[in-house]
């Protein structure tokens, strides 16, 4: 007979809570013992036990194979661990996120030195006020209405939702060629959030020419386009419950409604790349195009390295031809050197 778990309490933080909801989420699949658990993954009974102990999180790897082998959503856990790891992490603060543990979701890093953690994620919390240092003025002319989902699928053949937005005022950035080429064919209207999104953490591989790539090979820079078949809206394609954790911390009390406005998805995008990189750091290859499937797939599937990473490949093919044709030909502070 095994031996039995210490109890939980959810209140004492974000991994405690973390680790409860595993417990349930096992409890919910019948309690199968961690050795039939074991039985069913290429990890041991302990491994799996200390996942659920509420001591650290669990690598990325080790929760997908626990959650599947408990027939749960790995997708939807590993958002609620990177989630997790930004409320561990992030100094304290009003503006932290506060959120229902029975509705958080995550993907996670592993806690890495102090000193990069903390300049990490100071800068993520600096994300919920304006980037006023960036941008002098932004001005919306219209604001996005909701319209009726049609079906579609790839970025070039999606639908557009029938309720048109205005156009955005140009915003003319002074150290425009700095960040990204002035003759590439990304949106004006757009540039100064790619900027904002690409130089919000001090992760070499995030720069504004990374997030335009992604966003081209997205959805080619489209922000109405709709493909409800894979629950996925707007220019960064972004799945409503996912969206959810990289928006401000006062936007996250429930699950946004598409369509989603490029001043909602762009900084998002930033907020995620800047928090999967350090599960990326040791993966071999191209790290800002390992960001770009970080992005795409999730961590844990492209720390797997297999077939569904191969599946990507003319995405990420996409991305890189992106990245050289939008980034600056002079040195800058967030080039692809490094890479």
């Amino acid at each position: 007979m095994g031996r039995q778990e210490q109890p939980l309490d959810p209140e004492q933080g974000p991994v405690v809570r973390f680790a409860h909801d595993l417990r349930d989420l096992r409890r919910r699949a019948g309690s199968p013992s961690y050795r039939q658990l074991a039985a069913r993954t290429h990890f041991s009974a302990s491994t799996l036990a200390s996942a659920a102990a509420g001591q650290r999180l669990p690598s990325a790897a080790v929760l997908a194979a626990f959650v599947n082998a408990c027939g749960g959503d790995p997708e939807e856990w590993e958002q609620r661990r990177i989630h997790t790891h930004v409320l561990s992490t992030s100094p304290p603060s009003d503006s932290s996120p506060s959120t229902p543990h029975a509705q958080v979701e995550t993907r996670d890093s592993p806690r890495k030195s102090k000193s990069k953690s903390k300049s990490r994620w100071l800068v993520l919390r600096k994300l919920a006020g304006p980037a006023a240092a960036l941008v002098t003025a932004v001005v919306m002319l219209g604001v996005f209405a909701s319209g009726d989902s049609v079906p579609s699928k790839g970025a070039q053949a999606a639908d557009r939702l029938p309720d048109m937005p205005a156009p955005m005022v140009e915003v003319r950035l002074r150290d425009d060629g700095r960040w990204l080429r002035t003759d590439a064919d990304i949106p004006r209207e757009y540039r100064h959030l790619i900027v904002e999104a690409g130089t919000m953490c001090d992760v070499p591989q995030v720069t504004p020419a990374l997030v335009a790539a992604i966003l081209e090979a997205e959805s080619g820079f489209d922000p109405l386009l709709n493909d409800p078949a894979k629950d996925e809206y707007g220019i960064a394609r972004w799945t409503p419950r996912v969206l959810r954790y990289y928006l401000p911390p006062a936007k996250q009390k429930a699950i946004p409604k598409p369509p989603f406005s490029p001043e909602d998805s762009i900084p998002a995008v930033g907020r995620m790349l800047c928090a999967i990189a350090p599960e990326l750091e040791s993966i071999p290859g191209d790290r800002a195009l390992n960001l770009a499937a970080g992005y795409r797939i999730s961590t844990w599937r492209v720390q797997l390295q297999g077939a569904e990473l191969q599946s990507i490949q003319p995405y990420l093919n996409r991305v890189r031809t992106n990245l050289e044709r939008y980034q600056p030909a002079s040195d800058s502070p967030h080039g692809l050197a490094g890479r």
